[in-house]
């Protein structure tokens, strides 16, 4: 296994560190590591990154999608089926012109509180830490944007919904959010992670699969499909690579530095007349 990134159909009740940690003892694989982890409760795309495509987890996964089922009427302390129950309340009749009215005021930039166990850090110390401790402690409220919520089905008291969200939202929170303007609370009951820009998971293989060496890896040349590329001369590409800026016409944005064969030599920022290196791979 060399470098590329390999797609991961992850399943409910492990964790996204221990799928990592067996790839990674199978294939004796000096550098691993994956693009936005996976709870365990929850299933579906984990991106891994191996080798050089290690360097790309800045430019993968900017947005994910997610098919998120909500239970309503009872709130737990980690927002989601894995936490203490912490409050229950009656679910009222629901139709779905009002669950969609509601949606709406979730999509576009909203503020959203951190869940309180989650890996955010407040004074170096996680927060996730500090609930198990029974450390008082208020969350932070951060601006997150949220492309889409469409809406699958209603059958009391389960909602299920396709997420379309930034990095950095967080669905549990959403679910939680979503259940105190319906009235009755919620918390995030199951969870598939379907798309992490630019993979799907359709294309992605089991654990069990890619142990047993069924599997197939895209290559690095191929690990950013999503960004422009620039190709450059073989001067120029040597220029790259030793830090050099490169002149042309290179309107504002992250792009593919290749070189003439098309492979891909690292990242680069285009200035308008100019492109400098951000990262790079060879």
């Amino acid at each position: 296994m060399e470098d590329g990134v390999l797609l991961v159909d992850k399943k409910k009740g492990i964790t996204s560190f221990r799928v990592v940690q067996l790839i990674k003892r199978k294939y004796r694989l000096k550098k691993i590591g994956h693009a936005g982890t996976l709870d365990p409760m929850a299933e579906g795309l984990l991106v891994i990154l191996i080798g050089k495509a290690t360097r790309l987890m800045d430019y993968i996964g900017e947005y994910k999608e997610y098919i998120g089922t909500l239970k309503l009427g009872v709130k737990t302390d980690t927002d989601d089926i894995e936490g203490k129950v912490i409050e229950e309340k009656e679910v009222p009749d629901l139709d779905e012109k009002r669950i969609r009215a509601v949606l709406r005021e979730f999509i576009g930039e909203i503020e959203q509180r951190v869940p309180l166990y989650s890996a955010v850090k407040i004074k170096g110390k996680r927060l996730y830490e500090l609930a198990r401790k029974g450390i008082p402690v208020e969350p932070p409220v951060r601006k997150v944007f949220v492309k889409n919520i469409e809406f699958i089905s209603w059958e009391k008291p389960f909602l299920t919904l396709r997420f379309f969200l930034k990095k950095g939202a967080y669905v549990r929170a959403l679910a939680r959010d979503i259940g105190d303007k319906l009235g009755c609370g919620a918390h995030l009951y199951a969870l598939k992670r379907t798309y992490v820009s630019p993979y799907r998971l359709e294309n992605a293989y089991t654990l069990d699969e890619i142990l047993e060496g069924r599997y197939e890896l895209i290559p690095l040349d191929h690990a950013v499909p999503h960004l422009p590329s620039a190709t450059l001369s073989r001067e120029k590409a040597w220029l790259f690579c030793h830090g050099g800026r490169i002149e042309g016409f290179y309107p504002p944005g992250i792009y593919a530095v290749r070189d003439p064969e098309g492979h891909l030599i690292g990242i680069g920022s285009g200035h308008v007349r100019d492109i400098k290196p951000e990262k790079v791979l060879r």
